[in-house]
């Protein structure tokens, strides 16, 4: 079994977004931001529950059987938050999440996610961070970074691909984000193989080491937990940084502060390890927006003219 804990920093200003906000997803109605960090929390709780189940039927009555199946995946999951700016109250709907407040600054959230998880070390064989907006839902995505681990060592971090959902009213693409990032976020070349592979069903997934940081979530081993909660930039951003104009926000969103060398699924194999970032804050931008519209138009048009042709109601002249 592997046992995973799970910190995820939330924060919800209920003022206008010229107030000043903790990120940008904070420009969306309550309503709107409370269904997408519910869809997440309960996805995340899904797979980290301690049994799933099956529906069945014996008779008449329609799904009248019940049974429990253990998982092999188990968690716990945290919510970090501050006191008064947050929507802990409208997820919870009466039921229990676990929520610890914190009474410093919003923006070091993810600080505190990573003193969470040093009280906790010894406890789980996997640590996670992510965003309050960001789901994970691949039942297998845990044992998929186990295994990562197993074959290739803990000398290294393996990283997510983030993607958005694209599209106009019932149609969608994935849009896979930070590939690649913001300058600003690309961590110091380590050694290391340049690729890596793991078996999958299909044949060979390809890993790629990369110098890009960000992707909405980390998953770091019990190991690399102890080693990291002892450097320097572990509890607090650097006075160095922060003067240097980084965000904390962003700098805690990088794992063992890029003491080793970061690898995610290569482009071949995107859909292999992936979090799916429910906002769509990137692609509904105005340049990436105007590209991929650019991009499916004719697809999409050539898709329409297809379909009207098969269902034209005029009766169709044999050609001879």
């Amino acid at each position: 079994m592997v046992r995973v804990l799970v910190c995820i920093p939330h924060f919800f200003r209920r003022a206008s977004p010229d107030s000043g906000v903790a990120n940008g997803s904070n420009f969306d109605s309550m309503e709107i931001r409370a269904s997408q960090v519910s869809y997440s929390l309960k996805q995340i709780h899904a797979i980290l529950g301690p049994v799933q189940f099956t529906l069945g039927t014996k008779g008449r009555i329609g799904n009248e059987i019940l049974e429990a199946i253990p998982q092999t995946t188990q968690g716990d999951v945290i919510i970090v938050s501050v006191p008064g700016e947050n929507l802990i109250d409208e997820l919870s709907d009466g039921g229990k999440l676990h929520a610890r407040l914190w009474s410093g600054p919003p923006r070091q959230l993810g600080y505190r996610c990573r003193h969470i998880f040093a009280r906790n070390v010894g406890k789980y064989d996997l640590y996670c961070f992510i965003e309050d907006d960001t789901a994970i839902t691949d039942p297998a995505f845990f044992r998929k970074i186990a295994k990562f681990y197993q074959k290739h060592g803990e000398d290294k971090v393996l990283l997510p691909n983030r993607y958005e959902i694209f599209g106009f009213q019932a149609r969608g693409w994935r849009t896979y984000l930070d590939r690649p990032g913001f300058p600003r976020f690309r961590v110091p070349e380590r050694p290391g193989r340049k690729t890596l592979k793991l078996k999958d069903f299909d044949g060979d997934v390809l890993f790629e080491k990369t110098r890009e940081s960000q992707a909405g979530a980390y998953v770091i081993t019990d190991a690399q937990l102890r080693k990291w909660m002892v450097q320097p930039g572990f509890g607090a951003p650097s006075k160095a940084r922060l003067d240097a104009g980084y965000d904390p926000m962003e700098l805690a969103m990088i794992p063992m502060d890029s003491l080793l060398p970061f690898y995610r699924p290569a482009k071949s194999n995107l859909d292999f390890l992936q979090v799916h970032h429910v906002p769509t804050l990137a692609s509904m931008r105005k340049t990436p927006k105007s590209k991929l519209r650019e991009y499916l138009q004719p697809m999409l048009q050539k898709e329409r003219e297809g379909w009207e042709s098969e269902n034209d109601p005029r009766p169709k002249q044999d050609s001879e």
